[in-house]
């Protein structure tokens, strides 16, 4: 089970499912959406960087290197073969792939990587607003993000992501001016954009509470919001939202932003668990269920399955591990 309690480019842990136990932690980097492969760059001093390469799945360090400069780990492959560091300076960003660099002038945000590692896909923030484009590295030329509905001009404020581990999708929960929300699917394939509107409506706070999940075949994706009190159900397949279940959650004022969102489903997708401050609530997703929510004694960071699906794994922010029953809630 592994674990970002500061976000998607903080520190990594891995701990046991069926004790609890924490393996081992790797330092601030990013994670290869197949969760094989983990990259963070350290620099000590301000003209050097340490670029690290692990396997995710025991920790090892695989392979390390010097970079001249500060450089810090922007992105990965699905795969983990190919990653993007990024340097970053008064007027503009360098980006590295392998041995190769390309620097682009103006305020950029790494989003993702393409599959064959020959597309970065950015953010470009200008002074009303930003754009979507796509960097070819074959020929340092920058293109925007196509939308499939072209007339359509995405606005909001990204909160969190998810990608498919075969690098297809990576999708996106943005936050609207409007309290309205969506979900940004990015083919990262093909390039092509897609927005799902989501019936989850809310500030910044409350959406940025809200989790998101993948069934264990990645084709379905679960948003999990507890302060709005909801849980939508994508069908990756048509980009639709097909089912809506509603419960009570928690008071809004119970938002808290250092907590990030939590959540897990069970090796045969029959159970969503998912968790908001000191509650954890648990979905059948086989029939639309959530079950009353179970109160732990401390914040949630982290949440996961065993292997059998019986008990769920739920850790804290302060104190031991607690074990419930994946079926009922229960301790166990």
């Amino acid at each position: 089970m592994l674990v970002r309690p500061n976000g998607q480019f903080g520190p990594l842990q891995a701990y046991d499912v069926r004790t609890g136990e924490r393996h081992f932690a790797l330092p601030a980097g990013v994670l290869s959406a197949d969760g094989r492969t983990f990259v963070a760059a350290a620099a000590p001093k301000a003209n050097r960087t340490t670029v690290a390469r692990y396997d995710a799945r025991s920790g090892k360090l695989l392979r390390g290197w010097p970079l001249p400069d500060r450089w810090s780990a922007a992105a990965l492959s699905a795969d983990g073969r190919h990653s993007v560091l990024a340097h970053y300076w008064r007027s503009g960003v360098t980006l590295r792939t392998g041995r190769a660099t390309t620097a682009l002038r103006g305020t950029f945000d790494v989003e993702a990587l393409s599959p064959n590692g020959r597309k970065v896909f950015l953010v470009h923030w200008k002074r009303n607003g930003y754009d979507l484009q796509q960097l070819d590295l074959a020929t340092n030329k920058l293109a925007p993000t196509r939308l499939d509905e072209p007339d359509e001009k995405m606005t909001g404020q990204a909160t969190t992501a998810v990608a498919t581990r075969d690098g297809h999708w990576l999708l996106t929960l943005y936050s609207k001016s409007d309290m309205h929300s969506f979900i940004h699917a990015l083919d990262l394939r093909t390039g092509l954009a897609h927005c799902i509107d989501l019936p989850l409506i809310g500030d910044i706070f409350t959406i940025g509470s809200t989790a998101l999940t993948l069934s264990p075949n990645e084709s379905t994706l679960y948003v999990a919001s507890p302060y709005i009190g909801r849980v939508a159900t994508i069908d990756l397949s048509t980009l639709e939202v097909t089912r809506v279940r509603r419960f009570r959650g928690p008071s809004t004022y119970e938002v808290n932003m250092l907590i990030g969102p939590s959540a897990a489903v069970t090796p045969n997708g029959r159970m969503l668990a998912f968790s908001a401050g000191k509650l954890v609530w648990l979905y059948d997703a086989a029939f639309g269920v959530v079950r009353k929510a179970t109160s732990v004694q401390s914040a949630v960071s982290g949440l996961g399955f065993d292997p059998d699906g019986r008990r769920l794994l739920v850790l804290q922010r302060r104190g031991a591990p607690i074990f419930l029953d994946a079926a009922t809630g229960d301790r166990r």
